[in-house]
């Protein structure tokens, strides 16, 4: 005797005419919104010119036997602003209240400003300048903020240096 044995596959039992078609339609938009996270994730993972910048700082730091800065909000956001007025003036220049914004408890404070044509030739302008490698080394200085501003291919710098 024989039998004739029957399977259904789950996941095909629904594929009608119209769920496939449904399903072809679908598939532009899921893809739009996969490469779109994967470009976010992408973005998350690329590290900021300011974050390349502190790797720059602390990597001379470490190499004459410095203790490595911190950034901080507070900082950060004080040598943005400044990077921003420099890039809408077009030139460089520092603080006129460098103190300005800066919350109490330092002892001392500090600043770098520079343009060059990206941040590590800016960078490496400011090691090439004995008064901005001083601050960079400077062992009483423990937090710092970064500011970078691209505006007309120029890049502007600010590292703001603070003592607590």
């Amino acid at each position: 005797m024989s039998s004739a044995m029957s399977t259904t596959n789950p996941s095909h039992a629904s594929s009608t005419p119209e769920s496939r078609v449904a399903t072809r339609r679908s598939r532009p938009a899921l893809i739009a919104v996969l490469t779109t996270l994967l470009g976010v994730a992408l973005t998350a993972c690329r590290p900021t010119p300011e974050s390349t910048n502190l790797t720059d700082l602390n990597e001379v730091r470490v190499a004459t036997g410095v203790v490595e800065l911190v950034r901080t909000p507070e900082l950060d956001a004080k040598a943005k602003a400044q990077a921003d007025r420099m890039a809408r003036r077009g030139t460089i220049f520092h603080s006129s209240n460098l103190a300005s914004g800066v919350s109490a408890g330092w002892s001392s404070i500090g600043e770098n400003v520079a343009l060059a044509g990206s941040v590590d030739d800016a960078q490496r302008a400011l090691e090439a300048s004995p008064g901005h490698y001083a601050n960079m080394v400077n062992p009483a200085f423990n937090q710092v903020g970064i500011g970078v501003t691209v505006r007309n291919g120029v890049t502007y710098v600010v590292q703001v240096f603070v003592s607590r």
